[in-house]
């Protein structure tokens, strides 16, 4: 596409024709490109560390990195969304990694729990019924070599 004629999305940089308003995988309202080297020559990015090592916390579609990313965020742990290897351009619906600061991982992984546990409580349920022998998804007893719930057939994968 010519520069003159096309829109960009400030979220995952897929280019789009200029009549176009929101990003098809973003949902936000796309700019100009030189919308977006304006912003990035008026503010300094201090806010990130520079020369620290990134680790990937989450590897899930847009929305879902995206709430997680706000969550951290508030939480003061730095964060940062890029596209999954194996695509440029955010357009084939493709997943997207959420990556820490390598020093502040655990925290993430142990908000990021925390929040799982208090919107989704039977997680905690299903952990609970793991810890005392029960199978995690109906709570029927099941032995420590057993490989499949015989009640409700779920695998049990047993992590060591």
């Amino acid at each position: 596409m010519s520069t003159e004629k096309i829109k960009l999305c400030p979220e995952c940089g897929s280019e789009y024709y200029a009549y176009i308003l929101t990003c098809a995988d973003c949902s936000v309202p796309l700019v100009m490109p030189e919308e977006i080297e304006k912003e990035k020559n008026k503010k300094p990015d201090i806010a990130m560390p520079l020369n620290e090592e990134w680790v990937t916390i989450r590897e899930e579609g847009i929305e879902g990195v995206r709430e997680l990313s706000d969550l951290l965020t508030r939480n003061d742990i730095f964060c940062k969304i890029v596209l999954a290897p194996g695509c440029s351009t955010g357009k084939c619906g493709c997943r997207y990694l959420l990556l820490a600061l390598k020093e502040n991982a655990q925290i993430a992984h142990d908000c990021i729990e925390e929040f799982h546990t208090q919107k989704y409580p039977e997680i905690k349920a299903s952990q609970e019924w793991e810890s005392q022998g029960r199978c995690p998804a109906c709570g029927f007893s099941v032995n420590p070599d057993m490989k499949e719930c015989p009640d409700c057939g779920l695998l049990l994968i047993i992590e060591k």
